[in-house]
């Protein structure tokens, strides 16, 4: 038996819909509780995950800025004990910062502290702890960030002794960094109550010796003003909580924050964390009665449902255990009312009712419509069909419909009776092909240019490959080859190859604006600076930090295709790309990290600052080139920066005319304010040397470099 298709097409649609909303309804009756439950789960679980994400957040930047300090206290750049530079830090790092209160660091010898915190908000206040040896106490003084160390807003006799906090006590137990539990800060003076926690981390000498702890702190009123504007519907809301080691659950951010805190029963006139059975919120009591019961010491499950009933209102609770160990070990509670679910999901079965009535309605007439436009033109076009299956093929009217596949297949019928039409005048006795156009074929062959060629290469990556995961290595490296890639291509440089972890490029002098030794050493700052901002980031992800050194050397060349018939490569050759590779070289003898040549500075010189370091014979190259420091663009590099490249090229040039006790002194004046300048400490070995042992009478000033 067989249907029209107007006939099949409006049982469909209608048979579709009914069956749709009768299936949609049984489903509801039979389901809606178990609907309800599992929504508040999925809501719940987002709500859960959502202030997981917020706490990493917000806390992360606490753990990062202490090991960030440690670091560098580790690496010499800061000192336990020069209260000043760590201060200057500090308060930069706060100023950039805004989730982390306030950074400490108690010595333990004396129990002198500094302390750099935004607790009066801005601006940022330093305090500081000195001991008095007369009195054998330990004064307090507490400043303005910007009047430190030299007028204090306020002073007190004697201060606190922060190796008496409980956070100190533990720290003398501990080897790594650890969160406190929830506590009231020690407040600054007119600042009390203020709710928080603390990441500590005890710093200990080479053999373990306790020298101080370091804390970072972090005031929990953005946790709770952070709950407090959560979507949780308007009867549900979300609280955190934490089972300290009294075997007691406290509440530790809640919408309400003034509720966290209540009188100390025992220290009149002091504030301490609220009991979670006894928090001002009976829906809180009866969350918190719900919970699993353990015992001290142990932890609770890693999550878990509940259901729970507050003044006849049902209500739908979850919890998530935070085990990140570099987070503090809180549970995270959320709750809907359950008539809230319910009440919306009845809502929808409504409407969805109406609504499927009134598509019920429209299906019938779109199907009344649509068969119209579709049923007659098919007839036509089977009628088409079986017309051509008789070779009947005299051209029809344009069938058209609303129906783009109807057209389509109109259209398509039009051509197969086209097409047969011409098969019947002939048929061709070969296939017709098609040649597609092509470019002009390559060649071998180049031109002499005068370009700007760059090499970069990674400090120490063979020993990094050594202790990085293969794969990450890849990913990473990928990164960093991406950046310098990005900064390049931005100054119409050509990225020639990747050679491992180094990068070879070059500028055309008709490519770059401004000039391709301008654009190369533009390229190569640009470079150190991303990575400069990068490796932060890096560092904070476990990752190698990559410290970059590049060399600059402009020069002529033969650009072109290299290579054979049959594969070749777009690059240059020549003695200049060989000297650019030594000059990148040359960075690990200077301790520098940028070195351009002679010819590179004078196309440059006006748009770049530089330092001459040294004229040197590379190896395996006779003649001596002048090489420099690039420091930076014009315009982009303190004024200091000046006066230091003056004051070295003078030294420089006593150390060629011989006069290595003038080169000396000048050499001493930099070094007092650039410790750790690596040209200037080599000149300065080179000239006690030479005054022990002076060079022959033909020497000229150059270095002559044994290695590459």
């Amino acid at each position: 038996m067989t249907i029209r298709f107007r006939k099949a097409l409006l049982l469909l649609m209608g048979g579709v819909t009914l069956l749709s909303l009768g299936t949609v309804g049984i489903f509801w009756h039979i389901n809606s509780h178990d609907a309800a439950r599992k929504l508040a789960d999925q809501v719940l679980d987002r709500l859960a995950i959502g202030i997981e994400e917020q706490i990493e957040k917000l806390l992360g930047d606490a753990d990062t800025d202490c090991r960030m300090t440690e670091e560098l206290l580790r690496t010499g750049q800061l000192k336990i004990d020069e209260f000043s530079k760590l201060a200057q830090y500090w308060w930069a790092v706060l100023r950039v910062d805004p989730d982390v209160t306030s950074f400490y660091l108690a010595q333990e010898a004396t129990g002198e502290t500094l302390g750099v915190t935004r607790l009066r908000g801005d601006p940022i206040s330093v305090w500081q702890t000195v001991r008095n040896y007369e009195k054998d106490v330990l004064e307090l003084r507490e400043y303005a960030a910007a009047d430190y160390p030299h007028r204090p807003l306020y002073e007190e006799s004697p201060g606190p002794d922060l190796r008496q906090r409980p956070w100190y006590l533990k720290a003398r137990n501990q080897e790594r960094g650890f969160w406190t539990d929830t506590y009231v800060f020690l407040g600054l003076k007119d600042i009390p109550n203020i709710l928080g926690v603390s990441f500590t981390l005890p710093l200990r000498s080479a053999v373990g010796k306790l020298e101080g702890v370091l804390t970072a702190d972090f005031d929990l009123s953005a946790l709770s003003r952070f709950l407090r504007h959560l979507p949780v519907g308007d009867t549900g809301s979300a609280f955190l909580l934490e089972w300290q080691g009294d075997g007691q659950l406290y509440v530790v951010a809640h919408p309400q924050a003034d509720r966290l805190l209540v009188d100390d029963e025992v220290e009149k006139g002091t504030k301490k964390l609220a009991l979670a059975e006894q928090f001002a919120d009976p829906r809180v009591q009866a969350f918190v009665k719900m919970l699993p019961k353990v015992q001290a010491g142990q932890s609770f499950p890693e999550s878990g449902n509940m259901e729970f009933t507050v003044n006849g209102e049902r209500y739908l609770g979850r919890y998530l255990q935070i085990l990140d160990p570099e987070q503090p070990p809180w549970l995270i509670c959320t709750y809907l009312n359950e008539g809230e679910i319910l009440a919306n999901a009845h809502q929808a079965f409504r409407m969805t009712t109406i609504v499927t009535l009134a598509v019920i309605g429209l299906a019938v007439l779109i199907s009344l419509l649509l068969s119209r436009q579709v049923a007659q033109p098919l007839e036509q076009l089977a009628k088409e069909v079986i017309a051509a299956g008789q070779l009947r093929l005299e051209a029809d009217p344009k069938i058209q419909s609303v129906v783009q596949e109807v057209n389509e297949l109109a259209t398509a019928t039009e051509e197969m009776k086209k097409g047969l039409r011409s098969f019947q005048k002939y048929v061709p006795a070969d296939l017709v092909r098609t040649l597609l156009d092509s470019g002009q074929e390559a060649e071998l062959g180049g031109r002499r240019e005068e370009v700007s060629v760059l090499f970069s290469d990674i400090v120490g990556f063979t020993s990094t490959s050594e202790t990085t995961d293969p794969e990450t290595l890849v990913k990473h490296l990928g990164d960093y080859l991406g950046v310098l890639s990005d900064e390049i291509l931005k100054l119409n440089g050509t990225v020639d190859k990747f050679i491992g972890d180094s990068v070879m490029a070059f500028w055309e002098a008709g490519k770059a604006n401004g000039g391709n030794a301008t654009a190369a050493c533009a390229a190569a700052v640009r470079c150190q600076a991303r990575l400069k901002e990068l490796r932060p980031q890096w560092l904070a992800n476990g990752l190698p930090p990559l410290e970059t050194r590049i060399g600059v050397h402009t020069g002529e060349v033969i650009v072109g295709n290299i290579g054979s018939g049959r594969r070749m490569n777009f690059t240059i050759i020549g003695d200049a790309v060989n000297l650019g590779s030594r000059l990148e070289g040359l960075n690990k003898v200077y301790r520098t990290e940028i070195i351009i040549s002679e010819s590179t500075y004078q196309q440059a010189k006006r748009e770049i600052v530089a330092r001459p370091l040294d004229c040197v014979s590379v190896k395996g190259r006779n003649t001596p080139v002048l090489v420099y420091e690039l420091l930076g663009m014009r315009g982009e590099t303190a004024p200091s920066v000046a006066q230091f490249v003056e004051q070295y090229g003078e030294a420089l040039a006593h150390y060629r005319e011989r006069r290595w006790a003038d080169c000396r002194g000048e050499l001493d004046e930099i070094l007092q304010t650039h410790a750790g300048d690596g040209p200037a400490q080599l000149l300065m070995r080179r000239c006690h040397e030479y005054l022990c042992n002076p060079p022959p009478e033909n020497w000229d000033g150059v270095h002559h470099m044994s290695e590459k």
